[in-house]
């Protein structure tokens, strides 16, 4: 199976110039590209309806959902799932999962995932709970649940539905992108069998089955066509298309969407229908959830406040808001969506943030309040007074990768590979945290902003040698001291030996908790030149992995520490991403375009 992640947002250019040609002769024509049926960017010859038609309304509104039927995109929340995945969520109190079910209902939702029965028992009793008060209270919620490819997950589901009284349809996951295979171990006849015996315990069970590729936007399509093809021959009747780590663009989601439209009208399967599952790591999960539902998938998902892994799903009250702006389904009251999202975050223990656009205080305050939208500046003081700050100066250690084997002695532990450094100088207020310090002050960004309350890990540094959580270390206390964050951990082509083996053996899958395991695992082979496996699991133990990919990355440090010590020198340096063999990087639109100018002007 191939290595290579496939990227889907190759075709943007192409797309982005399809649109701009079919604008500049809809304006022409003097239409204004006001025709529904105009086919659009990014469908390249497809069929596919466009995403970026524009139909200018007297108000303003509407553009490439102008063309669907109101009520024709059904909008799922994936909150009592993917949002109790958060490091800083809770899996809640039945009662205020129950009430979260009511709101859910009041705002139009569709479908609601009552979680993954086969994760434990307090899940499963919480999903039949769910569905009996689905059933009894007569809310017009469509449930579903989540479950591996996994027979015994899907029986589990038969079971909840079995004795809830409610049908439940099965949203069965497998990971579809080529580093979670190398991770794992699988290969393609693994995968087509773990999805048959699924599809099959849904049939037994009678119950609707949808096979959820997750990480899609990364997946290869001859991966993708196998896998597509074992759900539809296993009786799929949709799939679900996922965004697992924010990656793809508008127009790649235009790419995937186009594919996977010809795939299954080339299998006879016409019929299946389509989800669209994204997350917000590059801000961009409501934008392309948007762009999906014009495209027609029938469905998209979303969670309350965009609570979900890492740094969230897409937010289901900006998305259902948005939806009805654009005429796809009739507009919710802001008060609704309100309450929804303050009983989403009472579920889920969470802060709505200050400036969310229907829920926060300060636009609360505003819709309130009579003050007018300009502040004076001596109101603006009085309201908020000017922080001091205090100087500080950090110093930023720099390591060198060229130390393969000998190590330090053990009375150098702490300092090993270091190479000297840069000292800093700022000024923080009191309060700053070194997380904000190193991401927002220094742009020192590889330190990533996870639980904010020392939960997940994802923000571990070395301070002085030891690991410390930014998120929980006040920036004034590190004044003076030694640093080390992922960014001083040397690069090609004499890469540190943990990048050289996470690399290797795929310990990092979404990367968002990587560099709190490199920052962890130094630490580790900084004191201790030959751990154990159960020293290295210690060290690690603050680290969450989403993704699970523990086995790997624990390999990983263990091969470290074997190159450092010089047992394993002669496996360094092969097939990895270094100088000499680092892929050509992607051509920019910009570039793309001076070249096509340059060709037109010389053939010319």
């Amino acid at each position: 199976m191939e290595r290579a992640t496939y990227d889907w947002n190759r075709g943007d250019e192409a797309a982005c110039a399809a649109e701009s040609a079919r604008t500049g002769e809809a304006e022409a024509r003097g239409t204004g590209a006001r025709g529904t049926g105009v086919r659009g960017a990014g469908a390249r010859g497809t069929g596919v309806r466009g995403a970026g038609v524009r139909e200018a309304g007297e108000n303003g509104e509407g553009w490439g959902l102008a063309w669907r039927p109101p009520q024709s995109v059904r909008v799922v929340d994936e909150t009592l799932r993917d949002g109790l995945q958060n490091a800083s969520g809770v899996n809640p109190p039945i009662g205020h999962k129950i009430d979260l079910l009511h709101a859910m209902a009041a705002i139009g939702v569709d479908a609601v995932s009552v979680g993954l029965p086969g994760a434990g028992v307090r899940h499963t009793e919480h999903s039949r709970a769910l569905c009996r008060e689905i059933r009894s209270a007569r809310l017009p919620l469509l449930a579903t649940a989540a479950a591996r490819t996994v027979a015994a997950d899907v029986e589990g589901i038969v079971r909840a539905a079995d004795e809830s009284g409610l049908p439940i349809e099965v949203y069965s996951f497998i990971g579809s992108s080529p580093i979670r295979h190398f991770a794992e171990g699988w290969d393609l006849d693994f995968m087509v069998r773990a999805i048959e015996r699924a599809a099959a315990a849904a049939r037994r069970g009678n119950l609707k089955f949808c096979l959820v590729t997750e990480d899609t936007t990364r997946a290869h399509p001859e991966v993708l066509r196998v896998l597509f093809r074992a759900a539809v021959e296993g009786g799929a009747e949709r799939l679900c298309l996922c965004d697992t780590t924010g990656h793809v663009t508008p127009y790649g989601v235009a790419e995937l969407i186009a594919f996977v439209r010809r795939e299954v009208a080339a299998m006879g399967a016409e019929g299946l229908q389509l989800d669209w599952h994204a997350h917000h790591d590059r801000g961009l999960s409501l934008p392309t959830a948007l762009w999906a539902a014009s495209l027609g998938v029938e469905r998209v998902h979303g969670t309350a406040l965009g609570v979900g892994e890492r740094v969230g799903n897409t937010c289901l009250e900006l998305l259902v808001d948005n939806l009805g702006r654009l005429g796809a389904r009739p507009r919710v009251p802001r008060e609704r969506l309100a309450e929804y999202c303050a009983l989403g975050a009472r579920a889920l223990s969470w802060v709505i943030p200050p400036d969310h656009p229907i829920a926060g205080v300060r636009y609360r305050q505003e819709q309130e309040g009579d003050r007018g939208y300009r502040v004076l500046a001596e109101e603006a003081a009085e309201e908020a007074p000017e922080e001091a700050l205090v100087p500080m100066t950090l110093h930023l250690v720099e390591r060198s990768g060229a130390a393969r084997s000998g190590g330090n002695a053990a009375g150098q532990a702490g300092q090993a590979g270091q190479v000297g450094g840069s000292r800093v100088a700022l000024a923080v207020p009191a309060r700053r945290t070194l997380l904000e310090a190193l991401r927002y002050d220094l742009d020192l960004v590889g330190t990533k902003q996870g639980c904010d309350k020392g939960d997940c890990g994802a923000c571990t540094v070395l301070l002085d040698g030891v690991p410390v959580l930014a998120c929980l270390t006040l920036a004034l206390e590190a004044d003076g001291r030694a640093v080390q964050t992922v960014e001083t951990l040397a690069g090609a082509p004499h890469l540190d030996p943990l990048l050289d083996c996470f690399d290797r053996l795929g310990g990092g899958q979404c990367g968002f908790c990587t560099p709190g395991m490199l920052m962890s695992a130094t630490a580790l082979l900084d004191r201790n030149q030959r751990p154990s496996r159960e020293e290295i699991k210690r060290a690690l133990s603050g680290n969450l992995c989403r993704c699970t990919g523990y086995t790997k990355i624990i390999e990983a440090v263990d091969l470290a520490a074997r190159i450092k010590r010089g047992e394993a020198d002669e496996e360094a340096g092969v097939d990895l991403p270094g100088a000499d063999c680092a892929p050509p990087p992607l051509p920019s639109n910009a570039s793309r375009a001076r070249k096509e100018r340059t060709e037109k002007e010389q053939a010319s």
